[in-house]
């Protein structure tokens, strides 16, 4: 009873001990810096951007939410062309990992109703050929249209499947969300006369229209293809002339780029009243009050103009789309000066330099910019947002009539340049009258203050990285100081200690010289006797051959033989290998390998979980 009373207590110290060691303590703080890094930090950036955080709508609005996203510009041979493996391919696993993390916790936290991008989806699409053309870089031409396809499922299985996986209505989308990528971007087709027509045609098919206007929270959100209206006002290195020149060939190539945009510009208020009569009468219920004193046929008649079967509705010619301010989306910003200032969330400089180079350019020329403007009226236009700087600018345009102001959203992407990735948040509430809208009032002013910004700061990679550094290296100091402090003598000592029989003992004794043979039972031996028993050595002419006497202190600490098998205690050469270790510094470093693996399998396996549940 005693015995096993005195093993259980031996066990529990020893488990004890375990769990309160250093390498546990430390397996311990990885598993929480980790899960930190990992989703904590990810979870409370999301938090913090909640709309109720700072939304300052009246009680009684119901505003419609909008994520907008900026230049994921998704990793590819393009983006670091010289980067070796394997780490080309950790910085595609670790920019994807962050891209999904940040935007699933955003559309499970926020659950925007619209979720719109700004284009350069991907970093290398204008590189990789279709059948009909190739990349006019030469390291470029291996990859084709298949190579695309799988960049194309990347961002699918990035984005749109994490989108799907909340509710698909809400109570400002009952119809259902909408999340909107057909806006392009430099890096997905090119620049004005450095787009391929076979490109372009790829990207429209894949994503959709790259010029439209959508409805959404009572306002016109205008996606424009301003790549390709660049062509317009793009000037030849070459002959000195602008992409509508003079009828050379030259010039009629770069007009089949520009020209669609400038012709859906020119027809954008004729297709906005469409749209908002559309919205009107399948949201709103609004019915034409005279459509009931026609037949259908009668009425398809007095609503269209036979001459020209592409001219508005009779209802649609009569809508004032003044009561749906314009919202402007463009990948390049509009013009403004080189010394704007950007405001003071910007983490480069202050402001957007005016560069130009191969299939870029930083801002639009001021010729695009007005006609821009021009066509879409600036006293409609209520805001502008833009892309392709990856870092944030605010400014407010002096250059047109009013005051129109624009933001440069942040690339949702840490490898773009920029420490800390943002998106932003776009909340709109612009209550209408119907009636009056479908009424062709043209008195109606276009409503202010109906949208409120906010700027969605997202984590700091690089920051978290640092961080798992300064774990390790806390990690090794520490590990270094245990073992430095590890003492094998003593250890070994101690587990002598516990290995001691709790039973008595019997010894057995011969004579070199005879076979006489003695047995002792002893059951107030100490500690101390018992384990000179157990070790002691004594040559076998200075026995003495004690049939019936009791082994004294002095004798049992002399008496072993080698035929000792079994003493419950410490293997045949315990006190021999304790020696050796004690003189041998090897036995510190092995100690400190056996601490660090005792950490890493477990740390490892729960990163490795981590990263596979994304």
């Amino acid at each position: 009873m005693k015995a096993n009373a005195a093993f259980g207590s031996h066990a529990v110290a020893r488990i004890k001990r375990r769990l309160w060691s250093v390498p546990s303590v430390l397996i311990l703080l990885w598993i929480l810096i980790l899960f930190w890094g990992e989703r904590f930090v990810f979870q409370q950036r999301a938090r913090e951007c909640r709309w109720q955080q700072w939304e300052t709508w009246p009680a009684h609005a119901q505003p419609h939410h909008v994520l907008i996203v900026a230049d994921p510009q998704l990793v590819d041979p393009h983006t670091y062309p010289g980067r070796p493996w394997p780490l080309s391919s950790l910085t595609v696993l670790y920019t994807d990992l962050y891209l999904q993390r940040a935007y699933r916790y955003l559309q499970e936290y926020l659950l925007p109703d619209a979720t719109l991008f700004l284009g350069d989806l991907f970093d290398g699409g204008r590189e990789w050929g279709t059948a009909e053309s190739s990349s006019p870089e030469r390291r470029y031409e291996k990859y084709g249209s298949d190579f695309w396809l799988q960049e194309y499922l990347r961002f699918s299985n990035i984005f749109f499947t994490s989108w799907l996986k909340y509710p698909s209505a809400t109570t400002a989308e009952p119809a259902g969300r909408r999340i909107l990528a057909s806006l392009p971007g430099n890096h997905d087709m090119g620049f004005a006369a450095g787009i391929q027509a076979p490109v372009k045609e790829r990207f429209d098919a894949y994503f959709g229209p790259l010029n439209r206007i959508d409805i959404i929270g009572n306002h016109s959100f205008v996606h424009l293809d301003t790549l390709s209206l660049s062509a317009m006002d793009q000037v030849d290195p070459e002959t000195g002339s602008s992409g509508a020149g003079d009828g050379s060939a030259a010039a009629t190539a770069s007009s089949n780029i520009w020209k669609p945009v400038e012709e859906f510009l020119s027809e954008a208020k004729t297709t906005r009243a469409k749209a908002i009569q559309h919205t009107c009468e399948t949201r709103f219920d609004w019915k034409d009050p005279n459509q009931h004193f026609f037949a259908p046929s009668v009425e398809r008649a007095a609503t269209s103009d036979p001459a020209d079967p592409g001219s508005p509705s009779r209802s649609a010619s009569l809508v004032s789309s003044s009561q749906f301010p314009t919202i402007v989306l463009s990948h390049v910003p509009l013009y403004r000066s080189g010394t704007t200032s950007c405001g003071p969330m910007r983490e480069r400089g202050s402001a957007i330099p005016l560069q130009a180079g191969y299939q870029y350019q930083n801002v639009l020329t001021p010729l695009i910019s007005q006609d821009i403007v021009k066509h879409l009226t600036a006293e409609e236009i209520a805001m502008i947002y833009s892309g392709d700087d990856h870092d944030y600018c605010e400014i407010e345009h002096n250059e047109f009539t009013g005051r129109i102001k624009e933001i440069t959203v942040k690339s949702v992407s840490w490898a773009m340049g920029i420490r800390v990735p943002g998106v932003q948040l776009v909340s709109l509430w612009n209550p209408v009258d119907v009636d009056k809208v479908m009424s062709g009032t043209t008195s109606l002013s276009t409503p202010r203050d109906t949208v409120q910004n906010h700027l969605c700061l997202l984590p700091d990679q690089l920051s978290i990285f640092i961080r798992y550094g300064q774990m390790l290296a806390l990690t090794i100091i520490l590990l270094l100081v245990h073992a430095a402090r590890y003492n094998p003598t003593e250890k070994a000592a101690m587990h002598q200690d516990k290995s001691e029989p709790l039973l008595p003992m019997f010894r057995e004794h011969r004579d070199s010289a005879t076979s006489q043979t003695s047995s002792i039972h002893n059951p107030d031996q100490s500690l101390s006797t018992r384990k000179t028993c157990a070790y002691g050595h004594v040559a076998p002419s200075s026995r003495t051959p004690s049939p019936s006497k009791p082994l004294s202190t002095d004798e049992s600490n002399r008496d072993h033989h080698s035929d000792d098998d079994d003493d419950w205690g410490m293997p045949r050469g315990a006190a021999t290998s304790v020696a050796f270790m004690a003189k041998n510094p090897r036995s510190r470093v092995a100690f400190f390998g056996r601490s660090l693996w005792r950490i890493a399998w477990p740390v490892i396996v729960f990163y490795v979980w981590l990263i596979w549940k994304g």
